[in-house]
């Protein structure tokens, strides 16, 4: 069956990826395109940062949407879309290979959020961070969330608001404590009474990490960790 995101295409913006000092790969919410996150997350980071050196990776999703229901339904009921919606993450993954992994930070909002927190618990590894913008991992409210990897202290970051609309603050709650479980150094950061958006607060707790993944990446490194390997 042919992949229906793959013909969506993406939208990249800064340096090219292997000229940068991190590399973003940033899939954005339900209803919405690259346009979203190019508005309210590169533009925001690149203000506050004062420069704009990040290798931004905006996949889109067909028709606007990785998966036709909300992400915790029964795994079953969101496919095809859904394993086709990793496919392309697992495709983007292969194409980093050849760029440092701690230089590599993976991000999402709302759908997007969900879609890059399940894409890393099933393909485990010690990438330099990714932040979980109103998301958590994919699946029903009775399934038991774990994680089959070692993600070495990789820095977690992890947003909610306290009574958001269209994701749950316990499930984002509990996928962080399976980031954490796993071995990374998770952060929670709830922001009362906020619409179902990118706050200042998050934009500067996302921020805050891309420097954290900047200063890893720029410190000596051992031989197994310089490489994206399978």
């Amino acid at each position: 069956m042919t992949n229906p995101h793959r013909s969506a295409g993406r939208v990249l913006h800064g340096p090219a990826p292997a000229d940068a000092p991190l590399v973003v790969v940033a899939a954005h919410g339900r209803g919405q395109s690259p346009d979203y996150l190019v508005e309210h997350l590169l533009g925001p980071v690149a203000a506050r940062r004062g420069a704009d050196d990040i290798a931004w990776i905006l996949p889109a999703a067909d028709d606007h949407s990785w998966y036709p229901l909300g992400f915790l339904a029964p795994l079953a009921d969101n496919q095809p879309r859904l394993d086709h919606a990793l496919e392309v993450l697992g495709e983007l993954e292969d194409e980093l290979r050849a760029i440092a992994a701690l230089r590599v930070v993976w991000a999402g909002f709302s759908q997007g959020a969900c879609l890059v927190a399940e894409h890393l618990a099933r393909r485990p590894r010690r990438w330099g961070g990714i932040a979980v913008l109103t998301g958590g991992m994919i699946g029903p409210p009775d399934q038991a969330l774990t994680i089959d990897g070692d993600l070495a202290g990789m820095p977690a970051l992890f947003t909610n608001g306290d009574e958001d609309a269209w994701v749950p603050l316990w499930r984002t709650s509990a996928t962080a404590d399976a980031y954490r479980a796993a071995g990374a150094d998770a952060q929670l950061i709830v922001v009362p009474g906020r619409e179902h958006e990118i706050a200042p607060a998050e934009i500067d707790a996302v921020c805050a990490l891309l420097t954290r993944v900047a200063d890893a990446a720029d410190a000596p490194a051992s031989p197994a960790s310089q490489r994206v390997t399978s």
